[in-house]
C-alpha cells in the first residue's frame, strides 16, 4: 500500500483537512512524523496507516518544543517525550521514551533542559543537537478549549488565505479591463504601493 493521501487520513481522523494540516505541520520532520518513506517522482508524501491509528489511539499528540528547538539549534536528533504537572503541583514530570529517562524540575523548561542533557549522554552525542519533542498532558477542560482554539485558528487562517486570493483575482481582472494601480488603490482605500505589491505577488 502507498499510503494514504492527506485528504485520506484527515478523513480517517474524522478532523477538518485545514486543521489536518496545521497538526501535520508541527508532527512533520519530528520523530512523530506520521508521512511514509518519500518516494521518487511522487509530488506530495502519504501518511502511513500505522502510524496515523496509533496517533489516533495515543490521543493525537503534538510535539512541545518546536520553537524551543528551534531556538537553540536542535536540529539532529529527536526524542519523543510526556510532559505533566506533578501530582503536588510544585513541579513538572517529563518522560523520555527512546532513551527511557524520567525527569522532575520545579519548571517545564528546566525538565526538558536536563532532558536534552540526560538524552545527549545516552546517546553519546551533544546536547546542541538533540531536539526534544514532548506532548504536555493538559487538564481534560483546558485540553479541550485548546483544542477547539487551535482547529479555529487553522480555518481562519485558511479563511484569510481564500479571501486574499479572491482580492488577487479581483485586482487582476481589473487591471485585465484597463484599470490603473491609482485608480485600484483609491477605489479600494490601499496605498499605490500595496497595489503593486499585490499584483507582484501574485
Amino acid at each position: 500500500m502507498r499510503g494514504l493521501t492527506i485528504e485520506q487520513a484527515a478523513d480517517k481522523a474524522e478532523i477538518k483537512l485545514s486543521y489536518f494540516r496545521y497538526l501535520m505541520a508541527q508532527l512533520n520532520g519530528t520523530s512523530m512524523d506520521l508521512r511514509t518513506p518519500p518516494v521518487a517522482g511522487e509530488r506530495a508524501r502519504r501518511y502511513s496507516p500505522q502510524k496515523l491509528a496509533a496517533w489516533m489511539a495515543a490521543g493525537k499528540p503534538l510535539p512541545g518544543s518546536e520553537n524551543a528547538a528551534a531556538a537553540t539549534g536542535g536540529d539532529g536528533t529527536h526524542v519523543a517525550a510526556m510532559a505533566h504537572r506533578a501530582e503536588n503541583g510544585s513541579g513538572w514530570v517529563m518522560t523520555l521514551q527512546d532513551p527511557s529517562h524520567t525527569v522532575e524540575a520545579t519548571s517545564l523548561k528546566r525538565a526538558w533542559e536536563i532532558s536534552r542533557v540526560r538524552a545527549a549522554e545516552s546517546l553519546g552525542t551533544n546536547p546542541e543537537s538533540v531536539s526534544i519533542d514532548f506532548q504536555v498532558k493538559y487538564p481534560k477542560k483546558a485540553a479541550a478549549l485548546l483544542e477547539e482554539h487551535q482547529q479555529l485558528a487553522a480555518e481562519a487562517r485558511e479563511l484569510q488565505e481564500r479571501a486574499d486570493q479572491k482580492r488577487l483575482q479581483g485586482l487582476q481582472q481589473l487591471r485585465a479591463v484597463g484599470w490603473r494601480q491609482q485608480e485600484m488603490a483609491f477605489a479600494l482605500g490601499l496605498t499605490p504601493q500595496r497595489i503593486q505589491q499585490l499584483l507582484a505577488e501574485g
